[in-house]
């Protein structure tokens, strides 16, 4: 369990690292967040859960804050955090196209691959096997 004291020393440790983590403006404004939340005179399992939700709003410190908290010195984890880089460009899923047996209550189903593979027949009726989902190649 995460104690509320080691997420108050997180959010103070982490400042110095803000900018790094996050462009200027977010970085300004997660300051200012964490100052407010400092300031007022809330319950530390609040100011800690409070915490908590502001450091899951940007992947960077999300990902520090989980460092921290397993013990990693503040100073060892930006270096970890920079390693890993995803690609640039937006990222999705590669739908493929489902097929199944045109029979009644047979459910069997098959998922092309790739653009030339010409569906199977049916293993149980020896039927062609029809497009199901709505997915279009591209």
């Amino acid at each position: 369990m995460i104690s509320q004291a080691s997420v108050l020393l997180a959010a103070k440790e982490i400042r110095p690292y803000l900018s790094e983590l996050l462009t200027a403006v977010d970085a300004k404004d997660m300051s200012q967040r964490l100052d407010l939340i400092f300031s007022t005179e809330l319950d530390p399992a609040l100011q800690s859960t409070e915490i908590q939700r502001l450091m899951s709003t940007a992947e960077t410190t999300q990902e520090w804050l989980k460092l921290y908290l397993e013990g990693k010195p503040s100073e060892q984890i930006l270096p970890i955090i920079r390693t890993y880089q995803p690609l640039p460009g937006k990222a999705k899923a590669i739908a493929s196209p489902r097929y199944r047996c045109p029979v009644a209550n047979c459910h069997q189903v098959w998922y092309r691959r790739d653009v030339e593979e010409t569906p199977p027949n049916c293993p149980i009726h020896d039927v062609p096997m029809v497009r199901d989902s709505k997915v279009t190649a591209k």
